[in-house]
């Protein structure tokens, strides 16, 4: 009997994934340090790609915390929600309210040359999936009482 071949993961992009992603729901942790190695994280734009349900996509240029050391990097839930929000009532306002997820990162070259003209084909073949999706709890002080 031969080995199974594990199936390989389907990715959306055309370009190879970058960073660890943490999608950061907790508005009094902003992760100045990084959850993995606890290194001061540094602040990068991104160019990310978001899918808003049922079948839309949009980028956004967004600040990040990012740690080099690790290769994660971290985008808080409160300030995206806000973006979304504020963008789908300019351009989509059908979608208000409708969840979103991010995708990855946009290559920020084919990003700022097609930021309003891009295909769908155009946006797959210039993306970077990312490589793990993580969940992180933030760190939390347990004071126990004297006896």
């Amino acid at each position: 009997m031969g080995k199974k071949r594990r199936a390989k993961p389907q990715r959306l992009g055309a370009l190879p994934p970058l960073h660890d992603f943490f999608l950061n729901p907790y508005q009094d942790d902003r992760f100045t340090r990084c959850p993995k190695c606890e290194g001061k994280t540094k602040l990068r734009k991104k160019p990310l790609l978001i899918g808003i349900e049922p079948a839309q996509i949009a980028s956004l240029n967004k600040t990040c915390r990012y740690c080099p050391g690790c290769d994660l990097l971290i985008a808080h839930k409160d300030e995206l929600d806000a973006l979304v929000e504020a963008m789908c009532h300019q351009y989509m306002p059908h979608l208000l309210g409708h969840d979103y997820i991010v995708l990855g990162t946009l290559e920020r070259k084919s990003w700022q040359v097609e930021v309003h003209t891009y295909s769908m084909k155009t946006v797959f073949e210039n993306l970077h999936d990312f490589k793990k999706d993580l969940v992180f709890e933030p760190s939390r002080y347990v004071w126990e009482k004297e006896e």
